[in-house]
């Protein structure tokens, strides 16, 4: 390759991330909920994260991810109980494309069991 190939390849690498034309796919996660989120991991399909405790009206800072679809497992620990959000499985779904999202989780107060009592909402920022 080329000193000036190589050089304009650099100027266009620098004006993308300039102009915001993202390529990584950064998640963070929200808590609209009114109890406190303890202990919050999340797994995507190729790597897990922990985004730690996260309090009502509060959200995490973003994080990259490798491979994310619109929702995802997630373990929390609410009032003390132990919460998950377990996918079957991700048929027919396709995966994000570059950007920042945020996955909003909600308790449910109604919840019979620890895999009812979160909600998750996904917002494309």
């Amino acid at each position: 390759m080329t000193k000036k190939l190589m050089a304009l390849l650099c100027v266009l690498a620098g004006l993308a991330s300039l102009c915001g034309c993202q390529k990584d796919v950064m998640i963070r996660v929200a808590n609209r909920g009114d109890i406190e989120l303890q202990n919050v991991l999340v797994k995507f399909p190729s790597q897990t994260e922990e985004y730690g405790n996260i309090p009502p009206g509060q959200a995490t800072t973003y994080l990259k991810v490798t491979k994310a679809y619109g929702y995802a497992f997630v373990q929390a620990v609410l009032g003390g109980q132990e919460a998950v959000l377990q996918p079957e499985d991700y048929v027919g779904e396709h995966l994000l494309s570059g950007g920042n999202y945020t996955y909003v989780l909600k308790n449910n107060p109604k919840a019979v069991d620890k895999y009812d009592r979160l909600r998750l909402e996904l917002l494309k920022e």
